[in-house]
């Protein structure tokens, strides 16, 4: 039998402070794009997490 693996989600970088509700997980609001990629890479090797970009903007990091 196949085991699911569930990923938690270690932390969010966004730029839209609309977007940043009760998450429940340390969210980061970048002023522009290239801040934001830049936070959320520096967060991915100190996590050693996964990095991921949703459609609408939002940066995730994953546990690895």
């Amino acid at each position: 039998m196949k085991k699911s693996q569930t990923k938690s989600i270690l932390a969010m970088v966004t730029i839209d402070k609309e977007l940043v509700l009760d998450a429940g997980v340390p969210t980061i609001v970048a002023k522009d794009k290239e801040e934001q990629e830049g936070i959320a890479s520096e967060l991915g090797r100190v996590l050693a997490g996964n990095v991921y970009g949703l459609k609408n903007g939002v940066i995730i990091i994953t546990q690895e």
